[in-house]
C-alpha cells in the first residue's frame, strides 16, 4: 500500500506541472490567436481557421521587426509610438513597460541603471532598481530606486533611499527582473555585493 501511494505521488509530481504548463501554453496561443482571428472570425468567416490568427500575429511581428531594423521603418513605427510617448500617465506606463521588455527579451535596459538591496521594512531587505540620482539637500545624496510588486511588475514603490544606506548588487538588471518575477524562484548564479554600505553595518 506504501509502494501504491509512493507512486501515485510520483506519478503526480510528473503530471501536474506537465498538464499545467500544456494548458498554459494552450491559453496563451489562444490569447494571441484571437488577437488577430476574432478580427478575422468578423470580417472574413469563410477565410478563417483555427491557428490561423495566431500564425498571421507571428508574421506582423516578423514584419514589425523587419520595420525596426531599417531607417524609413524605424520612421514609421516612432510616429506610431508617439502619441503613447506624449500622453500623460500613459507615456509612464508605456516606457516602463518597454524598458523592462527590453531588457527581458533583447538583454539591455534604458530606464533601470543598477541593482541594489535596501531595507524596505525592519529587518526585511527587497531587490530594487536604480532610476537616477536626486541631490534634495547640499548634505546628503539619495538615489531614486523602483521596487516593483509581484507578480505584476509594471506596478511598485518609488523610493528615494540615501547613497549609503543601499547595497549594490553583482547581478544584471536582466537577472534581477527574472528574479524579481519568479517570486525567487530564479537564483542568479552570482548574487555577491559590489559593496556593503552601512545598511549591513551595526547600528
Amino acid at each position: 500500500m506504501k509502494a501504491l501511494k509512493k507512486y501515485f505521488f510520483s506519478g503526480l509530481i510528473f503530471v501536474i506541472p506537465v498538464s499545467l504548463s500544456i494548458w498554459i501554453l494552450f491559453k496563451i496561443i489562444s490569447f494571441l490567436d484571437n488577437i488577430v482571428g476574432s478580427f478575422l472570425k468578423k470580417y472574413s468567416p469563410d477565410f478563417y481557421t483555427p491557428g490561423i490568427g495566431f500564425f498571421s500575429l507571428i508574421l506582423i511581428i516578423l514584419l514589425l521587426g523587419f520595420l525596426a531594423d531599417n531607417f524609413l521603418g524605424k520612421k514609421l513605427l516612432n510616429l506610431f509610438e508617439s502619441p503613447f510617448e506624449r500622453m500623460p500617465i500613459i507615456n509612464k506606463i508605456y516606457v516602463f513597460i518597454k524598458s523592462v521588455s527590453q531588457s527581458l527579451l533583447h538583454g539591455r535596459t534604458t530606464a533601470f541603471k543598477e541593482t541594489v538591496k535596501i531595507e524596505f521594512f525592519s529587518g526585511t531587505y527587497t531587490i530594487g532598481f536604480i532610476t537616477g540620482e536626486s541631490r534634495l539637500n547640499d548634505k546628503e545624496g539619495f538615489v531614486s530606486v523602483f521596487v516593483p510588486t509581484v507578480p505584476n511588475i509594471s506596478t511598485g514603490f518609488y523610493l528615494l533611499v540615501p547613497e549609503n544606506r543601499i547595497e549594490k548588487l553583482n547581478i544584471s538588471v536582466e537577472e534581477a527582473l527574472k528574479m524579481v518575477i519568479s517570486a525567487g524562484i530564479f537564483e542568479p548564479k552570482d548574487a555577491s555585493s559590489k559593496n556593503r554600505s552601512d545598511s549591513t553595518e551595526k547600528k
